[in-house]
C-alpha cells in the first residue's frame, strides 16, 4: 500500500473513531498535497486560502499541520524560517530538531553568531511544512500495514 493510502486510512479510521475536528482537517490537507504534488513548502497562510478557511481557525491548521508530521503519518515535515527583525526578509532556516533544541536550552545563536532571546526567536520564527508525499512512495513495513 503507498504511503498516500495509508495515511488516508489511518485518518478515516481516526475521523470514524474521534469526535474532533483534528483528524478531519488532516484528512483535507492530506487530500490538498495529494493533488497538489507540486506544493512542497506549505505555510499556514497559503494552507489557509487553500483549503479556504477562516484565519480565526489557523490553531487547528496548525495543530493539523504539526499532527500530519509526526508518526505514524508522517506526510509533512516542519522546518522553520527565522525573519529579520521587521519580519521582511528570511534570514535563516532551520530544521525541527535545530529549533527544538534552541527551545530546551532557551538560547538560540543565529548563522552569523548573534544570540537571539526566546522571546524574540518566537517573534521572528514561523513554521513551514514541506510536503512528504509522493506518489507510489511506501514508507510503512509490511507488519504496520
Amino acid at each position: 500500500m503507498d504511503h498516500v493510502t495509508r495515511i488516508k486510512q489511518l485518518l478515516s479510521e481516526l475521523v470514524k473513531s474521534d469526535a474532533s475536528p483534528l483528524y478531519a482537517l488532516c484528512q483535507q490537507i492530506t487530500v490538498y498535497v495529494e493533488h497538489h504534488p507540486a506544493q512542497n513548502n506549505l505555510t499556514i497562510g497559503g494552507l489557509r486560502a487553500a483549503l479556504r478557511r477562516p484565519p480565526d481557525g489557523d490553531e487547528l491548521l496548525i495543530r493539523a499541520a504539526f499532527t500530519l508530521s509526526f508518526h505514524p503519518f508522517q506526510a509533512l515535515q516542519v522546518r522553520y524560517r527565522l525573519y529579520d527583525n521587521e519580519l521582511n526578509e528570511i534570514i535563516q532556516e532551520m530544521e525541527h530538531a535545530e529549533y527544538m533544541t534552541a527551545l530546551s536550552r532557551k538560547e538560540f545563536v543565529d548563522d552569523d553568531g548573534n544570540e537571539i532571546n526566546l522571546e524574540e526567536l518566537h517573534r521572528r520564527t514561523f513554521p513551514y511544512f514541506v510536503n512528504q508525499l509522493r506518489p507510489g512512495l511506501t514508507t510503512f513495513s509490511a507488519r504496520e500495514e
